[in-house]
């Protein structure tokens, strides 16, 4: 089942996070799953004690409300082209 195949009654339950280094003919570095519960906390205590994520130009609000809604698919695609790396975010 893709992410856009599943139940609209169901909850987001993973944040998934890949990392695809293009010089390395696409294959993931970077593969991880997460619980919802676990990335909404980290989300809270980021903003609350980390000084670096505090001048990040992303609206977390934004994310946290997506994923709270229940939305599913991707949330963010970076493609870094000066490190051949492409970053995709998204829940399911």
């Amino acid at each position: 089942m893709t992410v856009r195949e599943q139940k609209l009654t169901e909850k987001p339950r993973t944040l998934r996070v890949r990392v695809v280094d293009k010089t390395k003919e696409g294959e993931p570095v970077v593969n991880i799953e997460t619980p919802i519960p676990v990335v909404k906390f980290g989300m809270k205590m980021a903003k609350a004690f980390s000084p670096q994520m505090k001048d990040v130009d992303v609206d977390w609000d934004a994310i946290a409300d997506m994923i709270g809604a229940g939305d599913v698919g991707k949330l963010v695609e970076v493609d870094d082209q000066l490190q051949h790396k492409t970053v995709e975010v998204w829940v399911e």
